[in-house]
């Protein structure tokens, strides 16, 4: 993370904005970082006389804007009697969320999104916008599918790695996340699971053990960085999507990176992320590898 750059929440009027901006307020009390507080809108399209209309009111030209300017300044508020020692500002944006919110990607070190499961009509945060947000920005996006886990519950930090050098900046924002909240990470490698065992044909073989070599080497150097995470690890034998939504249903967040290497640049996300995004349970982080 870079000291000095905001933490941004994409806020609406909906019931979930104040699950992002809770999550939000913490993690820039523990970067000692400020807030920014973003909600896009868009502003009132003009129609075309119509004699049916005759007598319809013509829709106030700013009420769009005066609602997202309300929603924001009332999450200002709600922040400070949260956690004063944030410093909090926020602005109401003209244009569609997914622009907005990857534009602001540029200048925020963190992005937090709300709920990506609700059926609200007329909500921001969708799926497609989440998904959307996740594949643009230019700095780590944590959309939250699901609440984080209580005091007492769950509150390992999993992310999946393999073996390709993306899983260094996984590690990265996972062992710093599980530091600054002093909660311990559990690193996940999915191995390919076994057709014929999958078919019943014949016993679960075990996972070669230069795969466990492999892990347990690439986080030797993360355990000494970070002497004050408590570190699990495990090889399992499953699809990727799969594996990481079961592994990850109840923690406090499951980290994946943004993009298989066939994905259009900037337009679409990797199977894997995009499937985790779907299903998971828990909030999860998405980190640009690109």
């Amino acid at each position: 993370m870079i000291a000095g750059r905001p933490i941004v929440v994409g806020i609406d009027a909906s019931a979930g904005a104040d699950a992002a901006l809770r999550w939000a307020l913490a993690d820039a009390a523990t970067h000692r970082a400020p807030l920014r507080v973003v909600c896009a809108y868009r502003r009132t399209v003009d129609h075309y006389p119509m004699l049916m209309w005759s007598g319809l009111p013509e829709p106030e030209p700013d009420y769009s804007r005066n609602v997202a300017e309300d929603v924001v300044a009332k999450a200002i508020a709600h922040a400070a009697e949260l956690d004063a020692s944030v410093h909090v500002q926020g602005e109401a944006i003209d244009g569609l969320p997914v622009t907005v919110l990857a534009e602001e990607s540029h200048r925020g070190s963190l992005l937090v999104l709300g709920s990506r499961h609700r059926s609200t009509v007329g909500a921001t945060f969708l799926g497609s916008v989440s998904a959307g947000v996740a594949a643009r920005s230019a700095c780590p996006v944590i959309v939250l599918g699901g609440p984080a886990p209580l005091a007492g519950e769950d509150q390992a930090v999993v992310v999946g790695v393999d073996g390709t050098e993306e899983s260094e900046l996984l590690l990265d924002f996972a062992f710093d996340h599980a530091s600054r909240h002093r909660v311990p990470l559990r690193a996940l490698m999915v191995w390919h699971p076994d057709l014929l065992a999958t078919m019943l044909w014949r016993a679960e073989p075990a996972v070669p053990t230069r795969v466990e070599l492999w892990l347990s080497e690439a986080l030797a150097g993360w355990r000494e960085k970070y002497p004050d995470v408590e570190v699990h690890s495990a090889v399992v034998r499953d699809h990727p999507a799969e594996g990481l939504t079961a592994w990850a249903s109840s923690a406090r967040l499951l980290v994946v990176g943004s993009r298989g290497r066939h994905a259009l640049v900037g337009t679409l996300l990797g199977s894997v992320s995009q499937a985790v995004l779907h299903h998971a349970t828990c909030p999860v982080a998405v980190v640009p590898t690109h």
